[in-house]
């Protein structure tokens, strides 16, 4: 061999973006099988429930419109006999209008007419990190909405994890986020102590059930040091990520046009000042209308057909500025356009950011900033100020903290609608969003990975074999694959995410990889080393050597291998296996078998996998 992993560093890739103590439930009896006491109980509930039998000492009682207020009932599952969970009935409208106590909103039946809270036994301050984690399920599919409450009904703040999606089907839900002063209202006194669900949103009503309930808390320790800045916005306007959020998959430029305020990739065009490539979204004036379509019926409420017996439908112009309910707005909303700019980082109170863009409106006027969770899904008011746009283009840049009021997001607004004297065009480009890159962590940054299989030949010999580098040469933009190889080499971590400064092991196969990136096993060497030349397809010759390792057929030796590209990661799952193994899967897999079907490493049909290497449809896969 001429070096030994000549273009490979194996430095580990960690990249935690806090020190974090541990977490702290705050939950008794979470999965619901506790004495049934009451006294025990972390979990409250306002339902419209008749005869229970309680304890006045415990806090329950009715109240003067008739509520029970009180500890959740507790159940077995229908679902699972012999286990136990909290179970919740949401009435209808239909029965609040008759039972004449209905808790409206608008008229109409409020979300909190029916509540579940759950209650922790200490109160989290501002600036803490919190996480629930809850299973779920509901009789009808549906969802509930998430409030900051310091005691059961003692409301603090309309939002606190967003909504919750359910079905009929027990799912675990896990969400979390950093208390900011609104969900505390410490200031006031009251603190921060119990998560509301409101649970009324469906006006037909719904059973909800809940088990495995933890609510638990940690303090953050302060970020770390600005190492350098990471782009987090990585392919520019000329490629659009696809990024998916909790409130659904949006592209990493996203435009809400004003007419229909429907969220979509924003468009690419060429700027009528200048010809160059920017992203266009127009707003409305006060006198916009849109074109309405509405499904014709008879008399009867029956669709009317056409002579095909497809529906016709009526089309009519409809003011934007009219509400479905028939209410006038005084005005249209600010945000009735806007512009996102996402990402994949969720942000931490105290990280430090910078922003730079390049805008311009064809009217001039000012432009506000949101920071969001995800397009639409808002957060915070405030993230940069107003931004004053002229006709001719400007470049903004900012630098700054992430405070708690702004933390867990990953989607900067831009609120297009303040000019509403008529239609407006936006124009945007080269931008840049950048965090410390320490922050990021390798989920975040890894854009691509797959599975591959390595062979280790005998004690004293070598193998050469092709290895693909396509879809990573690919997902990382990269024009050359031998550039791409020399500017930024292959690193190597370990699966147990240990640093690689001195050797660490791996396993319990008595592996280790050292600060020069070779696997040193029972006291022998297995090194590497890549051609430079490589193909046009990006196929490289890698060549694997045992320098003396005694490596058996019953050894595995389990790595991830990143390639990285202005810190964007690409990540193979590397299985190093014995040279026999390796042929054997070659050999199987150049025979014909049954689609979906799954053989062992001998070619036999597997019915059920357990742990080890197995070959679907023609490939290798690994179940670890």
């Amino acid at each position: 061999m001429k070096k030994i992993f000549t273009f490979f560093a194996a430095v580990l890739l960690s990249c935690n973006a806090f020190a974090q103590s541990d977490w702290k439930d705050l939950v008794v009896n979470g999965n619901m099988e506790g004495a049934q006491d009451p006294l025990w109980s972390s979990f409250w509930c306002h339902d419209w429930r008749e005869g229970v039998e309680f304890d006045a000492e415990s806090g329950q009682q009715y109240d003067d419109g008739g509520q029970f207020q009180g500890f959740a009932e507790i159940i077995e599952d229908p679902m699972n006999p012999g286990n136990h969970c909290a179970r919740v009935i949401a009435r209808s409208e239909a029965e609040a209008d008759e039972a004449g106590n209905k808790v409206a909103a608008d008229g109409a039946l409020a979300s909190w007419d029916c509540q579940f809270f759950i209650y922790g036994n200490e109160t989290i301050p501002e600036g803490a990190e919190v996480r629930m984690t809850l299973r779920v399920r509901a009789e009808k599919n549906g969802n509930f909405q998430t409030q900051a409450h310091y005691q059961p009904g003692n409301y603090n703040h309309w939002s606190m994890f967003g909504d919750v999606n359910v079905t009929t089907e027990w799912q675990t839900v896990q969400v979390s986020t950093t208390v900011v002063a609104d969900q505390t209202q410490e200031s006031n006194g009251k603190f921060f102590q119990s998560v509301a669900f409101n649970l009324s949103t469906n006006k037909e009503g719904n059973v909800f059930y809940f088990d495995d309930v933890k609510l638990e808390v940690r303090t953050p320790e302060p970020p770390k040091p600005l190492s350098d800045w990471l782009d987090i916005v990585r392919k520019g306007i000329e490629s659009d990520d696809q990024i998916t959020f909790a409130n659904g998959t949006f592209t990493t430029f996203t435009g809400r046009d004003g007419t229909d305020g429907v969220d979509r990739p924003a468009r690419i065009v060429n700027d009528p000042l200048d010809g160059q490539p920017a992203l266009e979204v127009k707003s409305i004036g006060w006198n916009a209308t849109m074109e309405k379509k509405t499904e014709a019926t008879d008399e009867d409420g029956n669709p009317i057909l056409d002579e095909e017996g497809n529906p016709t439908y009526t089309i009519e112009d409809v003011p934007i500025h009219i509400k479905e309910n028939g209410d006038t707005l005084t005005s249209i909303d600010d945000w009735q356009t806007q512009f996102f700019v996402s990402h994949r980082h969720v942000f931490h109170t105290g990280e430090k950011i910078k922003f730079s863009i390049e805008a311009r409106a064809e009217i001039p006027t000012n432009i506000g900033t949101q920071i969001h969770k995800g397009p639409g899904d808002y957060k915070h008011w405030q993230m940069f100020g107003d931004l004053g746009l002229t006709e001719e283009w400007q470049r903004f840049e900012f630098e700054q903290d992430i405070t708690s009021d702004q933390t867990g997001t990953s989607t900067v607004a831009f609120n297009l609608n303040i000019y509403k004297d008529g239609e407006n065009t936006y124009y945007f480009r080269n931008i840049e969003f950048c965090c410390n890159e320490a922050d990021a962590t390798d989920e975040e940054r890894t854009l691509g990975s797959e599975d591959v299989v390595f062979p280790i030949p005998a004690k004293g010999q070598e193998t050469t074999i092709d290895f693909d580098m396509s879809n990573a040469v690919s997902t990382l933009l990269v024009s050359d694959f031998i550039e791409f190889l020399l500017e930024k080499s292959m690193k190597m971590p370990t699966a147990d995410g240990t640093l690689m400064e001195e050797p660490v092991s791996i396993g319990d196969d008595g592996a280790v990889i050292d600060e020069n990136g070779v696997f040193i096993v029972d006291g022998g060497v297995i090194g590497f080393d890549v051609d430079p030349v490589v193909s046009a397809d990006n196929i490289a010759k890698l060549t694997i050597a045992n320098f003396g390792g005694d490596f058996t057929a019953d050894q595995t030796i389990i790595s991830r291998i990143y390639f990285i590209r202005n810190g964007w990661y690409y990540l193979y799952n590397a299985t190093f296996v014995d040279q026999a193994i390796y042929d054997g899967i070659e050999n199987v897999a150049t025979q014909a078998m049954g689609k979906e079907t799954i053989y062992d490493l001998a070619g036999r049909k597997v019915a059920t996998p357990t742990k080890g290497i197995y070959i679907k449809n023609g490939k290798k896969f690994v179940l670890q």
